[in-house]
């Protein structure tokens, strides 16, 4: 071989290099797909796993996306393209090659280099020994074999790696073709669709619709999430994400479940700014929902007409716009009129519990409660507008209501009864059966007076006791009926009733009211109780009592008497004094406030004795000129009474003037005529005491004389009846005897017939 020809690289060496460096692709090809392929898998089966338990959400997996495709791209370069491009040099090859292969002693690289050495020109290179060299290293080169320089078993698990996972993308393939997770998987991870995860349950929030949930604005809303039916098993948690649109603020929390579990619900959420919201469970979530605000409504005008009852003559009235509560009669009925800012679905009003429809017109609601539904307690007046903020129980859209419910208080009261105020003048607590009670007092009532009616009954102390009971319509009321007040002012005469004496009598005046629904209500007064005695048991009474005044004018005489000492030496010691001290001025005083007190006594007297003479004529104890009347009119009642008007306030004012003054003269005089003054009211009292105790044993006399007037009465009715019960005894024994005869005669008549019948037989 030449040496031109000698340096060229033998064909067997470059045969032995091509398959070798084929041999170096196909290894790094299977290594690189198994590793791909290898990296694709364990990618997959972490995503898989990670959007299985977590469920994430879009942008997680399209980071999780990202990131895999990276990995992927990362792994296909450093195992796969870069070693295939990779370019291994000739020695390199040759020296895997002799390694692999032992014992060769370098013979392979030697002939290679040697046959790319140009050794032509070189005289000091043996070319022979070159040529030897590489036609040495050609005949191993042919007899070397390319696989011992490689792992064979290494290469077959390769190549049973990719197999299997080749298989693991044909069997996931074949399973997500058939709608099993693997094509949820597919789709949500690499379609990024928003397909959801199989679960065991379906969480339905409250108020979804239209991609949307519709919330009041400016109000911390709830939200309620519920699972929905047909369930196999009810979440453990579930968690509320929400976020704002403004600040980009995010939270979360735990929703709290009912007592079933098959209910959540959240805290409450300030709804003031737009937001979103999503919710998730273990197994479940939704995509980040937003949350519309929605205005309220709000009433702009608001209206309560009461309409009374008929008989009251009140008519309609308008409420004050205030809260109440508003007191109403039983029986009103009540109409509710208002106007909201936006067109309305529905209204009712709420009371008791109990929710009344309402009639809607565009945004005005009015209805009328009657009076069977008018009750006491607390109105709540509800709107709901058409905004469709979700769905009630029954399935139908709900809208929104006032953010505070119109309230009114109403407090039913019933009718009152007529007010009865009535009580006796002129007689006291013992009156004769033929008595007149005269009766003053009034009826009020709120609306009208219908009727009034004088009850009264009597009942004897003694005897069966039977209570005798009538009643009878005032005549001075008769024409006042209608009214709503009614003055009593007129007498009942007991004159031809017949009652009995020791009786107890008792009245009482009755009034009814106009009332049509819950009446009439019957008022009624204080029983009024009087006892029916005799005239001699009465005129003691009086004699009793006019005994007792005498003894208390008696003791005024002696106080009017002390009092005019006591002025006299007062005047005085005040004669010469040109100016009163302290002193004096409040012994002047309080000779003033005694003689004032003493005339309020005397007073109190003529009053007492003039009711004793009214009731003499109110139990028509004597003609209007009878002596007893006369005499305390005339010889009692009058000047007592004088005094009280003309003498006693002369004596009073001039004590007060002498206290006044401050000239000398002047309180002298004063002091000069008080003690006048004193002195005749003293000596007309002497005369009225004198009257008194003198006629004192006449009344006495009288008084017996009736007395024994009623023994005799009692006496002849006692009498009377004594003969008539011995009448009735003689006429029964004779009808006894005249029974008996007659019975005797009738026994003879019978013996005789049986006697008779005996002989004829």
């Amino acid at each position: 071989m030449s040496l031109k020809n000698s340096s060229s690289v033998p064909k067997q060496i470059r045969v032995a290099i091509g398959r070798m460096r084929r041999a170096v692709q196909r290894h790094f090809l299977v290594d690189g797909l198994k590793n791909v392929l290898l990296a694709l898998l364990v990618l997959i089966i972490i995503d898989f796993a990670l959007d299985r338990i977590f469920r994430m959400d879009g942008p997680q997996r399209l980071i999780m996306l990202i990131l895999s495709v990276s990995i992927i791209g990362y792994v296909v370069y450093r195992r796969l393209l870069g070693p295939l491009f990779s370019r291994l040099s000739d020695d390199a090859l040759m020296i895997e090659l002799e390694k692999a292969e032992g014992g060769m002693d370098e013979v392979l690289i030697s002939a290679l280099e040697l046959s790319r050495m140009g050794i032509e020109d070189n005289e000091n290179v043996s070319t022979k020994m070159v040529e030897n060299t590489i036609n040495e290293g050609a005949k191993a080169a042919s007899k070397v074999r390319i696989e011992s320089a490689f792992r064979r078993k290494r290469m077959r698990a390769n190549i049973f790696v990719l197999i299997l996972i080749f298989l693991c993308f044909v069997v996931g393939g074949a399973s997500a073709s058939r709608g099993q997770v693997l094509d949820i998987w597919f789709k949500r991870n690499i379609l990024l669709s928003d397909i959801p995860w199989p679960s065991n349950y379906v969480l339905e929030l409250s108020g979804y619709k239209d991609g949307k949930i519709r919330v009041p604005r400016g109000e911390d809303w709830s939200l309620i999430v519920s699972v929905k039916e047909d369930y196999k098993e009810l979440p453990n948690s579930v968690i509320l994400e929400y976020r704002y649109e403004k600040g980009k603020r995010k939270s979360s929390e735990t929703m709290i479940p009912n007592s079933s579990g098959d209910e959540f619900r959240s805290n409450a959420i300030d709804v003031s700014e737009p937001l979103k919201v999503r919710i998730r469970s273990k197994e479940y979530e939704t995509e980040w929902i937003p949350m519309e605000l929605v205005d309220r409504p709000k009433i702009e005008n608001f209206s309560i007409l009461a309409r009374y009852p008929g008989y009251t003559g009140l008519g309609e009235q308008i409420l004050s716009n205030d809260e109440g509560p508003y007191s109403l009669l039983s029986g009103t009925s009540v109409k509710i009129n208002g106007i909201v800012n936006k067109s309305l679905r529905s209204a009712s009003i709420t009371v008791g519990g109990v929710a009344y429809p309402l009639e809607v017109e565009d945004s005005k609601f009015a209805g009328i409660l009657p009076k069977e539904q008018v009750i006491s307690g607390v109105y709540e007046v509800g709107v709901e507008d058409l905004e469709e903020m979700g769905f009630s129980e029954d399935g139908e859209v709900m809208g929104l209501g006032l953010r505070e419910k119109a309230t009114f208080k109403i407090r039913i009261q019933n009718d009152r009864k007529p007010k009865v105020v009535a009580s006796v003048e002129g007689v006291s607590g013992l009156i004769v059966p033929g008595a007149m009670i005269p009766y003053v007092g009034i009826i009020e009532d709120d609306y009208a007076v219908k009727e009034v009616e004088i009850r009264y009954s009597w009942k004897e102390d003694q005897g069966e006791r039977e209570e005798v009971t009538d009643s009878i319509v005032p005549d001075e009321v008769l024409n006042l009926l209608g009214n709503k007040q009614i003055p009593l002012d007129g007498r009942l005469d007991l004159n031809g009733l017949d009652i009995p004496l020791n009786s107890r009598f008792s009245m009482l005046f009755t009034a009814k009211d106009n009332n049509e629904v819950s009446g009439p209500n019957v008022g009624e007064s204080t029983k009024i109780l009087l006892r029916v005695v005799g005239e001699a048991e009465l005129r003691t009474d009086l004699l009793r009592r006019e005994k007792e005044q005498r003894q208390i004018l008696l003791e005024l005489v002696k106080k009017q008497d002390l009092l005019l000492t006591d002025t006299g030496a007062l005047a005085a010691e005040l004669l010469d004094v040109n100016v009163l001290g302290r002193s004096e001025k409040e012994r002047l005083a309080v000779l003033q406030k005694r003689q004032k007190l003493l005339s309020v006594n005397v007073n109190n007297i003529v009053k007492r004795l003039g009711g004793m003479v009214s009731e003499i004529v109110n139990n028509r104890l004597e003609e209007d000129d009878g002596i007893l009347k006369q005499r305390l009119r005339q010889k009692v009642i009058v000047p007592l009474a004088t005094l009280v008007e003309e003498v006693i306030p002369v004596a009073a004012l001039e004590l007060d003037s002498s206290r006044r003054t401050l000239k000398k003269d002047s309180r002298n005089e004063s002091l000069r005529i008080a003690s006048q003054s004193q002195f005749a009211a003293l000596e007309a009292m002497k005369e009225v005491l004198v009257h008194m105790v003198r006629n004192e044993g006449y009344q006495q006399a009288v008084n017996l004389l009736y007395e024994i007037q009623r023994a005799q009465e009692r006496m002849n009715k006692m009498t009377a009846k004594a003969k008539e019960e011995f009448l009735g005894n003689v006429v029964r024994e004779k009808e006894e005897k005249s029974n008996a005869n007659k019975e005797q005669k009738h026994s003879i008549e019978d013996l005789k017939e049986d006697g008779a019948k005996k002989g004829d037989n």
